[in-house]
């Protein structure tokens, strides 16, 4: 299960656990990193001193590489770059919107500068060859099936073959995985590695409530909702209650009007699933369309193990 990827990153198998907020801390991303993938905090949103004290933190739970990622949007992302350099984080996986493209170049620089290896999260050919363009080692593409936020619209396996075609480094699938078989599928569209997010939720390792996790278990096929996205600001997650009250806003209102409103009631929202285990009335459970294969709770390792070995006897039945 040898992958270019592998050898990029110093793993074992072409698995990246992809950056959750309020659930891929450092003591779940370590566990990844623990057990032959890499394990890569979402704490992109974090303040100044959380994000380096994770950082510090995952130091000491591997010795193995290990990333975070860094959005360029938001407003204290210097900062958070300056953290990253004086700890010397291995892996960087960088994130922004169209609108803040320009910031890129200067980031990706300095970064490189460093050492660091850097993953670029795209959600469209564009995404990828902007990012490409300005010299990430590696592309991650999140199709419209993801959990969280969309920044596209065309489903995991339509994009990622074209995404494949179009540049010359790496290619990443990191949407639409929740065992062996996705793992394969990726391999087969020309990806290099895979990174999940959502599979990871239900890790032992995961710190977000047992409500959060017991939510995606009971969910089937097509209980998810995109939400926000006549606003700019598409999420997908579980239909509750806070859901159907954005669909409500989005039909009554227009523009800015409909996003301060969707804004104003959804302050909070991931944390209050997430950390308070509100998952129908004032939280979100923020998962992909793959929801309906998830049904357990695992070890990290049990995880890993588990896809490397579903995979393997795929490719051994091909043979």
């Amino acid at each position: 299960m040898k992958h270019k990827i592998c050898d990029i990153l110093g793993i074992s198998y072409p698995i990246i656990q992809g950056p959750m907020a309020w659930a891929s801390d450092s003591k779940l991303a370590a566990a990844v990193s623990n057990a032959g993938g890499l394990g890569i905090m979402g704490i992109g949103f974090s303040p100044v001193e959380i994000f380096q004290s994770e950082i510090v933190n995952i130091k000491k739970l591997t010795d193995k590489p290990y990333g975070c990622n860094l959005i360029t949007a938001v407003p204290y992302a210097d900062q958070l770059l300056e953290v990253i350099l004086k700890e010397k984080v291995p892996v960087v996986e960088l994130e922004t919107m169209p609108a803040f493209y320009n910031t890129l170049p200067d980031y990706v620089e300095k970064l490189k500068n460093a050492g660091i290896i850097l993953i670029g999260k795209a959600s469209s050919v564009e995404d990828a060859l902007i990012y490409e363009k300005v010299g990430v080692d590696m592309i991650s593409v999140k199709g419209a099936d993801g959990g969280g936020h969309i920044y596209g619209f065309t489903g995991t396996f339509t994009l990622i073959p074209q995404v494949v075609d179009a540049v010359k480094i790496p290619v990443i699938n990191s949407s639409g995985i929740g065992d062996g078989r996705g793992l394969a599928a990726s391999f087969m569209l020309g990806a290099e590695g895979v990174e999940i997010g959502s599979r990871f939720l239900l890790a032992d390792e995961c710190p977000v409530h047992d409500n959060y996790k017991n939510a995606i278990m009971e969910a089937k096929e097509g209980d998810t909702a995109v939400t926000g996205a006549s606003v700019g600001d598409a999420v997908r997650g579980l239909h509750n209650h806070l859901t159907e009250k954005i669909m409500k806003i989005e039909k009554q209102y227009e523009g800015g009007e409909a996003a301060e409103k969707i804004q104003d009631l959804c302050s909070g929202c991931l944390r209050k699933a997430a950390v308070n285990g509100d998952v129908q009335e004032e939280g979100t459970v923020v998962v992909g369309q793959i929801a309906g294969l998830l049904n357990k709770r695992q070890s990290a390792a049990e995880i890993m193990s588990e896809l490397v070995a579903e995979y393997q006897t795929i490719v051994a039945g091909l043979s």
